[in-house]
């Protein structure tokens, strides 16, 4: 299956390498281009640690739309509280504070037109269950597009991360494979219609706290070591100027 599957993602066209900030705009303008958000609409956002996200969300719909953020962290939702504040588009995000395994039973039946996930899907303890809430909760012909990390996504800074630690957390190894092994079989089960799509965009980091920033948003990531990460993260910058790496990501779009 992995060869097949990896295949299939080198027929697909991908974005240009670009070296600058952690591929913030290349990521987002890839995902909208999947997820295609138009204005008037209701989109379901899960696990909200990407603010940027939300908030590009919330621009796309317009006024008359709206985006629900779902997410098992109060300190997420409330940073993206403030921003959308700051940024003038508390009128137009939503908040819900759950942890992900609970949410079947928490949606309405038919009421979105469109839903986002980035990765929050591969911390999931039964994902099949949070796909079909998801399912549910989307109109028909409604379009789910979720991603998260290849196996060979952000490589160079795995191997910097695991210089001070015993090993990949297990939840990383899991994330590392669960696009391939668990969302998509299940996706294929659930939706009447899937896409694979493939991201890869090279990144720069020119300083300690841009590093640590990419690392909380990655699979790997340990808050626990956070400091540690940190300083060695400061270490590094004495006698570099820059630390680079390449987020390789895989999108799976499904309809209803």
């Amino acid at each position: 299956m992995t060869e097949q599957f990896y295949r299939d993602l080198a027929a697909l066209s991908h974005a240009a390498v670009a070296c600058a900030e952690p591929a913030t705009t290349d990521l987002t303008a890839w995902i909208m281009a999947q997820l295609q958000p138009q204005r008037g609409e209701s989109i379901l956002n899960i696990g909200s640690r990407n603010s940027r996200l939300a908030l590009a969300l919330a621009r796309n719909v317009g006024a008359s739309g709206y985006v629900l953020a779902v997410d098992r962290s109060y300190r997420v939702l409330n940073v993206l509280s403030q921003q959308s504040q700051e940024q003038g588009l508390e009128q137009r995000i939503r908040f819900l504070y759950l942890n992900l395994n609970d949410l079947d039973g928490h949606l309405r039946a038919d009421d979105f037109d469109r839903a986002l996930s980035n990765g929050a899907l591969t911390q999931s303890k039964q994902p099949q269950v949070v796909l079909h809430a998801i399912s549910q909760a989307l109109r028909p012909g409604g379009v789910f597009f979720f991603y998260g990390p290849s196996h060979k996504d952000l490589a160079e800074l795995r191997t910097f991360a695991s210089r001070n630690a015993q090993e990949i957390p297990s939840q990383g190894e899991k994330a590392l494979l669960f696009m391939e092994r668990i969302g998509l079989p299940y996706a294929r089960e659930i939706f009447t219609q899937v896409e694979i799509l493939k991201f890869e965009s090279g990144i720069c980091l020119d300083s300690p706290e841009a590093l640590l920033a990419c690392w909380r948003e990655s699979a790997f990531y340990e808050e626990e070591r956070e400091d540690d990460f940190h300083l060695a993260a400061r270490h590094y910058f004495q006698s570099h100027v820059v630390f680079e790496a390449t987020r390789c990501l895989v999108g799976i779009r499904a309809r209803k």
